[in-house]
């Protein structure tokens, strides 16, 4: 499948090819990542999902949606506007992503858009508050045994399809700089742990050991 192909610019006889994706027009970005002192304030996963909500958005970016900006930003495919928001995601700290993950043996439990996750000072990890944990959906995928750096190009040779939802497209069409240079840092065993991207450098790892991060929050076009 052609790149193009991919992000719906085939010709209409191709469509049948298209695998549905996110588009950045169905979401709005935070134009501008919170600031503080001239650098992003960084924020527990809990504090900063308050914090974003009561700036009027919804929930933090998913990892597909801050990865199709990503990538499409490395190709020159943003608008200006885009552009902008691209710019400052990659600038200073790195950010919340609107996902937790569980690892249980060789298999890694992924939330989409967890809720009541809140940072336990007193035992210095994350836990459900309220009971279970929230979310808008469960995903289990194989890992096999690996420690918990792995790099993107191990990620494709064990489960193809979880590149994909991690970072945004199947590992042929990601851009280069992604494909030579992106890590995933597994959480410990049986511990849950919320999701982020990295910073300086490190701009295309995900993360799941960090106890604060900067704040971006995204809302629904309407």
């Amino acid at each position: 499948m052609s790149l193009d192909n991919y992000l719906g610019l085939g010709k209409p006889d191709e469509k049948k090819e298209l695998i549905v994706k996110p588009a950045l027009s169905d979401i709005v970005f935070e134009p501008r990542s919170v600031y503080e002192g001239g650098y992003k304030k960084l924020y527990t996963f809990d504090e900063s999902l308050r914090a974003l909500q009561k700036r009027g958005y919804e929930r933090h970016p998913r990892p597909i949606e801050a990865f199709d900006l990503i990538c499409r930003e490395l190709e020159g495919r943003l608008q200006p506007e885009q552009q902008a928001i691209a710019d400052d995601m990659m600038n200073s700290y790195g950010e919340w992503l609107s996902m937790a993950m569980l690892r249980k043996g060789n298999l890694l439990h992924c939330y989409l858009d967890p809720e009541n996750l809140v940072r336990e000072r007193t035992k210095y990890k994350y836990v459900t508050q309220g009971g279970k944990l929230k979310h808008a959906g469960e995903e289990v995928y194989s890992i096999g045994s690996v420690c918990e750096w792995v790099s993107i190009t191990k990620v494709d040779e064990i489960n193809p399809t979880f590149v994909e939802k991690l970072w945004s497209r199947p590992y042929a069409i990601l851009p280069e700089e992604i494909r030579q240079h992106a890590l995933l840092l597994l959480p410990l065993e049986n511990v849950l742990s919320p999701v982020s991207h990295c910073y300086y450098g490190c701009e295309y790892n995900i993360h799941t050991h960090f106890n604060s991060r900067a704040s971006r929050g995204v809302q629904r076009n309407v």
